[in-house]
C-alpha cells in the first residue's frame, strides 16, 4: 500500500542517537521548564547547563526540523 514511515531515530547518525536521547532524557526530568520556555531558553539550558556541545546541537535541531518538514 503507502510507503513504509521511517522513525526519526533511523535517520540519525548514532551520535545524534545519543544526543537526542540525552535530551529526551532532560526533557522528562524538566517537563515545566521545556512546556514554559523559548526556543532560545532551551538551547541556552542543553549548552550551558547540561553542557551538551552547541554545534552539535544546533545540527540536530536543524536536522529533525528538516526531517518535520519533509
Amino acid at each position: 500500500m503507502g510507503a513504509k514511515k521511517r522513525k526519526l531515530t533511523d535517520m540519525l547518525t548514532p551520535e545524534e542517537k545519543k544526543l537526542y536521547e540525552k535530551v529526551l532524557e532532560d526533557i522528562a526530568e524538566n517537563e515545566d521548564f521545556y512546556t514554559n520556555s523559548t526556543a532560545e531558553e532551551i538551547t541556552r539550558h542543553l549548552i550551558e547547563e547540561c553542557g551538551f556541545d552547541k554545534e552539535a546541537i544546533y545540527k540536530l535541531f536543524k536536522k529533525i526540523t528538516e526531517i518535520n518538514e519533509g
